[in-house]
């Protein structure tokens, strides 16, 4: 095992995944104010005083996970734009891997939806700048779709918008208020429905799409 300097980024880099993961999964079940350092330093197996000389504080240990355990760039790494693929193969693809990272990682979705309005202060790193994020990648990528000609011309942030919507509300409704199972059919069905009806909006004329 690799051991790290201490301070800053302290302790062996084991320790410190393990303190992020348990931390993930606390606040996510409990929010910020409900989840003790205690709490989080036995889920991960290491002493109290370890998270504190590995973090600093309590609301160090919440910024570095945000910052850590993002989902913005393991999505930007994953998903591809390749011009040379069929374009509904494409946006099939990276809608479904999207929508599975957001299933995988679900703790960290419901600590941003529990705690975004609770952390004034912490508001901009938990959802502003994540989501924005999220957004101007999104944008930039249709829009290169967009100059190729394989998307009808239209202002790209609100496609991009249009799209991130679609996939968090079902997320949001499906797998975290109504708590259902995972179901590879029906969730392979809502994500070709939600790219057709995206697609037909977007598509240039002489494929059918609105002028």
């Amino acid at each position: 095992m690799t051991r790290g300097q201490p301070g800053g980024r302290g302790g062996t880099r084991g320790t410190r995944d393990r303190v992020l993961d348990a931390a993930l999964e606390l606040f996510g079940a409990k929010g910020f104010a409900g989840t003790t350092t205690k709490e989080i330093a036995a889920k991960a197996g290491v002493n109290e005083v370890t998270v504190f000389r590995t973090f600093g504080t309590k609301q160090g240990l919440y910024a570095a996970m945000f910052a850590e355990r993002s989902l913005v760039p393991s999505i930007m790494r994953s998903v591809e734009f390749d011009l040379s693929t069929p374009l509904e193969e494409m946006m099939v693809r990276n809608v479904s891997m999207v929508l599975g990272m957001l299933k995988a990682n679900r703790h960290m979705f419901m600590l941003m939806m529990n705690d975004v309005w609770r952390q004034p202060r912490a508001r901009r790193t938990l959802g502003e700048v994540p989501l924005q994020r999220a957004i101007e990648f999104l944008a930039s990528m249709l829009k290169r779709q967009m100059d190729a000609g394989r998307l009808r011309r239209m202002e790209p942030e609100l496609a991009a918008r249009a799209m991130i919507g679609m996939v968090q509300a079902y997320f949001l409704t499906n797998y975290l208020i109504q708590g259902m199972a995972d179901d590879p059919e029906r969730d392979d069905k809502v994500v070709r429905g939600f790219v057709s009806i995206f697609l037909d909006g977007l598509r240039p004329a002489r494929e059918g799409g609105s002028a």
